[in-house]
């Protein structure tokens, strides 16, 4: 018996952090993706093997639900199947196969987390609700950055573009870049624990009064102007918010010195807007760049010091199964 899902890596356009207290962000799924199959194990051994972060684990299936490591994260899957679905681990193998960076900022964990439960609920004839997939992936998130705001695995689950509010049922947003003009997604290669970032920018904006308050109204005001500047195909308004909400996110202290390197490398070269997505302190940023630029921009952040450089669409489908 085999199952298999895959799910997408994710890009916040506007909003990261500021989501963690309420506010709106926009977040975009990308069309890169996480891959998981799942099959009985002949050895009965519980086994998990990556290609992107190189390792392979082999255990007990009594001692699955009490991974350490890089794949704690799985074990609060598997007890939430255990929980609500009467389902024990079994003797399977495990192959990930993933497309996106570890630690970049892409969503990467969220993506295996959503693809891990579609595919393992598959293998035990299950069939899952959106809501339920993104409760199992949310059990494998608290794990792995302590106070998600879900909005990670919310774009892995669903897809598409939301707007998305803690506490509240995404909005999906349908939007496209203007014509003429791409993402690119640069990674800095610098791994940063989301968990530290959070707590760090949270405690700042404590600290600040009311002015870290006003950081937070500017951020809903940034948000709404984005879905605008979208709607129009205002390309130029669009990289002027993005380098805004940027300066946001540096000013609470999630930015650094290899990203401020690669921000300012790309608009040098003639890129609209950069700014980092996700946490901060590594990871990834992205940037607006007319197709005409493309070339000189995606030297420019190579040279800066990005690991690697890929053009993204926006909206790309969410977790699905695969044959």
């Amino acid at each position: 018996m085999e199952a298999s899902a895959s799910a997408p890596g994710k890009i916040i356009l506007f909003g990261e952090h500021f989501v963690v207290k309420g506010a709106p962000s926009i977040v975009s799924a990308i069309c890169r993706r996480v891959y998981v199959r799942i099959h009985e194990d002949p050895h009965g051994r519980f086994t998990v093997e990556s290609d992107r972060l190189g390792l392979r684990i082999s255990t007990r299936p009594g001692e699955a639900e009490r991974l350490e490591g890089p794949l704690a994260p799985l074990s609060g899957i598997l007890r939430w199947f255990h929980e609500h679905k009467g389902v024990r681990p079994g003797p399977v193998r495990v192959v990930v196969r993933s497309e996106i960076p570890i630690g970049a900022g892409l969503g990467s964990s969220a993506a295996f987390a959503a693809a891990f439960a579609l595919a393992y609920a598959r293998l035990h004839g299950l069939r899952l609700s959106q809501g339920e997939i993104e409760e199992a992936s949310l059990a494998a998130e608290r794990i792995a950055h302590g106070r998600p705001s879900g909005i990670d695995t919310a774009i892995a689950v669903r897809g598409g573009t939301l707007l998305y509010s803690k506490g509240t049922a995404p909005e999906r947003l349908e939007v496209r870049l203007p014509e003429g003009y791409t993402l690119l997604v640069a990674d800095s290669g610098v791994l940063r624990s989301t968990r530290q970032v959070v707590e760090h920018v949270i405690y700042r904006a404590s600290r600040t009064g009311g002015s870290g308050e006003a950081l937070y109204e500017i951020a809903r005001m940034l948000v709404r102007d984005a879905i605008e500047a979208l709607g129009r195909g205002d390309a130029e308004r669009l990289g002027l918010l993005m380098d805004l909400n940027h300066g946001l996110l540096y000013a609470l202290g999630a930015s650094s010195l290899e990203l401020e390197r690669l921000v300012f490398a790309a608009r040098r070269a003639g890129a609209l807007g950069a700014k980092l997505t996700g946490a901060g302190w590594g990871g990834s940023v992205i940037v607006l760049v007319p197709v005409e630029r493309e070339h000189a921009v995606r030297g420019a952040l190579v040279g800066a010091g990005a690991r690697e450089v890929f053009r993204t669409g926006l909206g790309c489908e969410g977790v699905r199964p695969e044959e």
